[in-house]
């Protein structure tokens, strides 16, 4: 089965990549000049080509959607300075940070001079004069490098072991006199405290480590994950240092982009001139995008859109934020487990219980948006050869716009493989969309229920025995002999209801037992609970013939319906003037019921 949020970023990878989009004209002279100079300079400071477009997904739970070149390594550059002032914050301190490097916009590009009068305290972390700063706060352990220690906190977020880049460090060192001048600056205003060419030197390093966009997603999701990578479930950040990141981001990771950025994406980010680009949505999932011509502001152009793209198509705006998509799987049972209350045949009744794994009821509960949704189709791109599949939703508060159109998704990729879907809706909230989805919609979990499984009685019954005998009234009378039978049907007596009619009512005494010979009933229990679902074949009553115990439950013609009735008088003169028959008779309904009971404690018994 195609993955619905695989075939979304395909089709968003294929609009991205023909979308026409010029890069803007950068300063002469400047690193980003360099970056996009005709002679292929791109390639050789930051590891990509002008073509290159990769998009990954990391969910929270440590899974990774990936399209295009997110493999393709480059240089992680300026989103370095998001795990580097993490590092300084955990390292030296929210205090001392605070004193050395402040949490305000600066308004200004990613390379200005942008410090605060008076104290030199630079904006911001994520411009290069403040990053320089951070990285001069990180603390190593004794015998070990700062370099060493920021390059095994990027590992640890990624997931794998990143290595430096050294052709692009040698390139960063040899184009590096602006950011050796930024050092300096710190220094003169004690911000560095002592020589400030070790932190230029281990923040160009930092900047030369190579990653690829799929790493980035992982990384990324680690801080959406509040600090634990959440593949492996190391605890890299404590969460008060996630949270005043993460704040960070959304306020200044996009440089003098940042407050369109905020607006139209929504969702904590940081760039990279080295063309890529992070986005967080706490607790839910961390994004990628690889696509190395940058725009005006030095973000990438194509990764910009990307981002943009996502986060409208998929609802993920922050402040549209729901719970994690994990929530939102209640349930997940088969049918053989979870059956309907249809009274069925012993042979039926076999091929469920031998092939009802093949059908998969799914339990959604509360607020379903797109991240929950995910989870939901993962879920069902592992099950093992499926027949068919129903939603319940019947618990779901609200279904947004991008988890209906996942749910579209789904339902046609299903459809391709030859497996039906089905929804239990009974608040109606697929509404005008069920035209849309190729889905069964019901109106209650019986329903569907009843739906799957006689999908699984349509493609595995077909050794199905015949009843014995096609009579209508079913097999307590095809259990009889001819001469037996002959007797009870003489005395039958037809009867029709309409839909709606309540045939008995908990209480009444024994006044026969009816055979459904077309239609549908429905046992209800005093509590309004379901019991049992009666079409053709089946016969009811018979529970009232206990002396004064009366009908334990409300029957209601759930259609129009057509019964044969033996009545209590009539059943009393076939005890007379036929007693063989009359044994033979309740010999048949005693199989009948225990045959039932049966069914139901082995169905009690799958359940648990």
């Amino acid at each position: 089965m195609r993955s619905p949020v695989q075939t979304y970023l395909h089709d968003l990878h294929a609009r991205v990549r023909r979308a026409d989009l010029l890069a803007a004209h950068p300063t002469p002279g400047s690193r980003t000049a360099a970056a996009q100079s005709p002679e292929g300079g791109l390639a050789v400071l930051y590891g990509g080509r002008r073509d290159h477009l990769g998009i990954a997904m990391t969910t929270a739970d440590g899974f990774t959607y990936q399209v295009g070149d997110a493999r393709q390594e480059f240089s992680i550059q300026s989103i370095s300075k998001v795990f580097v002032y993490a590092l300084a914050l955990m390292d030296a301190g929210f205090e001392r940070v605070d004193e050395k490097i402040d949490v305000e916009p600066s308004g200004s590009a990613y390379n200005d001079l942008s410090s605060e009068a008076g104290s030199g305290r630079p904006k911001n972390a994520l411009i290069n004069i403040g990053a320089i700063a951070a990285t001069s706060l990180v603390r190593p352990a004794r015998g070990e490098s700062a370099f060493e220690r920021i390059l095994s906190v990027f590992s640890a977020c990624a997931g794998r072991r990143l290595s430096l880049d050294e052709d692009v460090l040698q390139t960063d060192y040899d184009t590096g006199a602006h950011n050796r001048g930024l050092a300096w600056f710190l220094s003169s205003w004690g911000i560095i405290e002592g020589d400030p060419n070790p932190a230029f030197d281990d923040y160009t390093k930092q900047c030369a480590i190579a990653v690829t966009a799929a790493d980035l997603a992982m990384m990324a999701a680690t801080l959406a994950n509040l600090g634990t990578n959440p593949l492996t479930q190391e605890r890299v950040f404590p969460e008060a240092v996630v949270e005043r990141v993460l704040s960070v981001m959304l306020t200044c990771g996009m440089y003098d982009d940042s407050g369109d950025w905020a607006t139209t994406v929504g969702l904590p980010a940081k760039s990279g001139v080295g063309g890529g680009i992070i986005a967080v949505l706490p607790g839910q999932l961390g994004l990628a995008t690889f696509s190395p011509p940058l725009d005006r502001h030095g973000n990438s152009a194509k990764g910009i859109v990307a981002c943009e793209q996502m986060s409208a198509d998929l609802g993920l705006h922050i402040v549209r934020a729901a719970k994690p998509g994990r929530s939102v799987i209640r349930s997940h049972t088969t049918a053989d487990r979870d059956h309907s209350s249809l009274r069925r045949s012993p042979a039926a009744e076999a091929v469920l219980e031998a092939h009802g794994s093949r059908a998969h009821v799914v339990e959604l509960v509360g607020e379903v948006h797109f991240s929950g949704f995910e989870a939901v189709s993962r879920l069902v791109e592992g099950l093992d050869d499926p027949l068919c599949l129903v939603f319940d939703i019947g618990r779901v508060d609200g279904l947004a716009p991008p988890a209906l159109r996942s749910l579209a998704r789904l339902a046609a990729s299903l459809a391709d493989d030859g497996v039906a879907m089905a929804a239990a809706d009974p608040d109606g909230l697929l509404g005008a969309h069920a035209d849309d989805l190729v889905v069964e919609v019901f109106t209650s979990r019986h329903g569907a229920l009843v739906w799957a499984e006689e999908e699984v009685l349509r493609h595995c019954g077909a050794d199905l025995p015949a009843l014995p005998d096609p009579s209508p009234e079913g097999p307590v009378l095809a259990g009889l002999g001819p001469a037996d039978a002959a007797a009870v049907r003489s005395l039958l007596v037809r009867e029709t209801v309409e839909a709606g009619t309540v045939v008995r009512r908990p209480g009444d005494e024994f006044d026969g037992i009816r055979f459904v010979r077309a239609g549908e009933v429905r046992s209800v229990a005093p509590d309004g609970e379901l019991v049992a679902v009666l079409r053709a074949g089946a016969t009811f009553g018979e529970y009232a013939l206990g002396a004064g115990a009366g009908h334990p439950f409300a029957v209601l013609a759930a259609k129009r319906s057509e019964f044969t009735l033996l009545s209590a008088e009539a059943l009393a003169r076939l005890e007379e003037e036929s007693p063989r028959a009359a044994a033979a008779l309740w010999r048949s309904i005693a199989n009948d019921g225990y045959g039932r009971l049966v069914q139901a404690v082995r169905g009690e018994e799958r359940a648990e």
